[in-house]
C-alpha cells in the first residue's frame, strides 16, 4: 500500500478543502489518522468542522466549530475507506454568520 498525507486550510468562507487528493480511478483512499484544529471559531452557535467522502459525501466526522478546539481522529489501521477515485474533503459550515477556519492534516494508505 501507497502512504499518502496532505494538510488543507478550510478558510471562513472556504465550505470545501481538499485535504488528500483522489487516488485514481479503481483505488480508494483509507484515512488512518487526522489532526482537526479549530483556529477560527465560528461567528455564531451551530459552527461545524466535517470530515467527507469528497465534496458534499458523507461526513464522517464532525466537530463542534464554535470553540477553538484540537480533535485527533484514528480509524485505526485499515482506516476509514473513500468511495473510489475520492479525495478527503475539509468543510466548515453550519454557523448563521462568519465560518470557523479549521486545519486539517491527514494520513492513510492508498488500496
Amino acid at each position: 500500500y501507497k502512504q499518502v498525507s496532505g494538510t488543507a486550510e478550510a478558510a471562513q468562507g472556504d465550505a470545501d478543502k481538499s485535504v488528500i487528493a483522489a487516488p485514481g480511478a479503481n483505488y480508494r483512499l483509507a484515512i488512518q489518522k487526522a489532526v482537526i484544529t479549530v483556529t477560527v471559531v465560528a461567528a455564531s452557535a451551530g459552527g461545524e468542522v466535517a470530515l467527507e467522502d469528497g465534496i458534499g459525501g458523507t461526513r464522517f466526522f464532525e466537530a463542534d466549530a464554535d470553540a477553538v478546539g484540537v480533535y485527533a481522529v484514528d480509524f485505526g489501521t485499515p482506516g476509514y475507506i473513500l468511495t473510489a477515485n475520492t479525495r478527503l474533503n475539509l468543510t466548515v459550515d453550519g454557523s448563521g454568520g462568519n465560518q470557523a477556519t479549521a486545519t486539517c492534516t491527514a494520513t492513510g494508505v492508498v488500496i
